[in-house]
């Protein structure tokens, strides 16, 4: 079972912390020794803001995502526990940007020898960084990101059982 960040509407109030968390934890330099002039903002995840409301959009990591079965170089594919891009395989189609049902998936350009070069940008759940958890979660201020696993969903899979169990219970006790 993939792992993936869920965001509460409820609590997230649009500081745009998580973007800014993202784009430091995959460049490997602190967010102080950044020089914000000459390094490029792509972050993994996004803001979206309205007039009332504000939300995050990252990759879910489906189990049957439909960005990999678009992928027609095997850019994007199935790991063990999230979906996985690489990055020197995608050929900049945008593909998966249109395959996306949440608009998760971006482009964005790199810079190679060869010269300019656009490829996928999408969350990768900090798998490449040393924080063990996504930097997203790590630094929201209001906790509006979580971060869930196979267990976690377990976890709370059990406890609905038990609930759903204990309303029958108390139902039937009610009857008798």
């Amino acid at each position: 079972m993939n792992r993936f960040v869920k965001g509460n509407p409820l609590l997230c109030i649009g500081c745009r912390t998580c973007m800014v968390a993202c784009v430091v934890a995959h460049r490997g330099n602190g967010i102080f020794t950044t020089n914000p002039d000459s390094e490029d903002f792509f972050p993994r995840i996004h803001v979206v803001k309205t007039k009332t409301k504000t939300m995050t959009v990252q990759c879910h990591h489906c189990e049957n995502a439909p960005c990999v079965t678009v992928c027609p170089v095997g850019a994007l594919e199935k790991g063990p526990h999230s979906i996985v891009l690489h990055e020197s395989r995608c050929i900049g189609c945008q593909q998966c940007t249109m395959a996306c049902p949440f608009g998760a998936i971006q482009m964005k350009q790199v810079t190679e020898s060869e010269g300019l070069r656009v490829v996928a940008n999408k969350c990768d759940l900090c798998a490449t960084t040393e924080e063990g958890s996504p930097a997203c979660v790590s630094h929201c201020p209001t906790e509006a990101l979580t971060y869930y696993t196979a267990e976690h969903i377990s976890e709370i899979v059990n406890e609905k059982n038990l609930q759903t169990a204990r309303k029958a219970w108390a139902a039937k006790e009610g009857q008798a």
